[in-house]
């Protein structure tokens, strides 16, 4: 079997956020199944995303894909040719552009809408839409008025066996607290940082660390300047991430929009406990699981359910529950999900 993939994003995890590592993680899931998945980039790097989604799109419009059995647009991607194939046109959603517009401001926010708007025509032309949960799959159908009948929630693939495997023993204080993301101002992460003296207040041994980069690194460094115990590391390869993982106690994402949330689920495999924004798809995710939600924006809340999540009866219970609910994301099922997807849409 083969399909292939469209994607004008970056494979580079640095430019292309997990959208980078979802794309990965999925073609490999497929290659154990003998499905062979080859990718079309952009031929060239361009200096924004806007313009390579654009150019590659109109690209695409030339393009010929024979002897597929469907081809596959991420966030989109292959909109402006969805008529010229003759295997089915599934869109996987990643970004989920539409549900991040209210987050963002001026130069940003006009440059979302341009992606929401090309996200919501490879939708609204695709014979089916894979969404990576319930929560992204009812915002394509609201957001881009696409019959749900053609919306199909199949998650992210992730193996918690092999990802526990590359953690290294270290040795946990109870103290530490991890989080992951890229520094867009719909993370939250400042509400994070905003919290962080009420916790050293209460814990002045408590250690946070950071990872992560983008648009927001210089707003979020100026605000935390001074504070004790708090670590902003900027991009961290994922190869290096397994370290911060095996060091903490705690994790922490205070998102107002995630479509999956690939970190929280990490942090469940490496057995933390989470305290999570209570919105997008991080409910979802951490059904089950030793984990506090938190209204998003509320500093005070999330200060104290850092500190909840630092009691040893609560590490211990995380350490015995969490790794066994990171493991419904196993690649076999998801991929065998996504070949049904496939089969489903090639034949209407």
């Amino acid at each position: 079997m083969r399909y292939v993939l469209l994607t004008s994003e970056s494979a580079d995890v640095a430019r292309g956020s997990g959208t980078a590592m979802a794309v990965a993680r999925l073609r490999a899931a497929l290659a154990a199944e003998d499905v062979v998945v080859p990718v079309v980039r952009p031929e060239r790097l361009w200096p924004s995303q806007t313009l390579a989604r654009w150019t590659f799109n109109r690209g695409l419009r030339s393009r010929r894909f024979l002897d597929v059995d469907a081809v596959l647009g991420v966030n989109g991607d292959g909109w402006m040719a969805a008529d010229r194939w003759r295997a089915p046109f599934v869109v996987l959603i990643k970004a989920l552009y539409g549900g991040a517009l209210e987050y963002e401001h001026g130069l940003t926010n006009r440059l979302l809408r341009l992606h929401a708007r090309w996200e919501a025509a490879g939708a609204q032309r695709a014979n089916a839409v894979v969404a990576p949960s319930q929560f992204a799959a009812a915002a394509v159908a609201r957001r881009y008025s696409v019959d749900s009948a053609r919306i199909h929630v199949v998650p992210e693939p992730f193996d918690a066996a092999v990802w526990r495997a590359a953690l290294p023993v270290r040795e946990r204080a109870g103290n530490r607290v991890l989080c992951v993301a890229h520094l867009y101002a719909r993370k939250r992460i400042a509400d994070l940082i905003r919290a962080w003296p009420v916790v050293v207040s209460e814990r002045p041994d408590a250690r946070i660390d950071i990872a992560g980069d983008g648009p927001e690194m210089r707003r979020l460094a100026h605000l935390a300047r001074g504070l004790p115990g708090l670590f902003l590391h900027g991009h961290v390869e994922p190869a290096a991430l397994p370290e911060l993982y095996a060091r903490a106690d705690v994790f922490c994402l205070p998102s107002a929009q995630e479509t999956f949330g690939y970190a929280v689920v990490e942090a469940m495999a490496s057995g933390l406990p989470v305290v999570y924004a209570d919105a997008g798809a991080l409910p979802e995710m951490c059904a089950g699981a030793v984990a506090e939600p938190v209204t998003s924006g509320d500093t005070d809340a999330l200060a104290a359910a850092l500190l909840r999540a630092m009691d040893a009866d609560h590490l211990q219970r995380a350490a015995a529950v969490n790794p066994e609910r990171a493991g419904r994301f196993a690649p076999p099922a998801v991929a065998a999900q996504l070949m049904q997807v496939v089969a489903r849409a090639a034949a209407i």
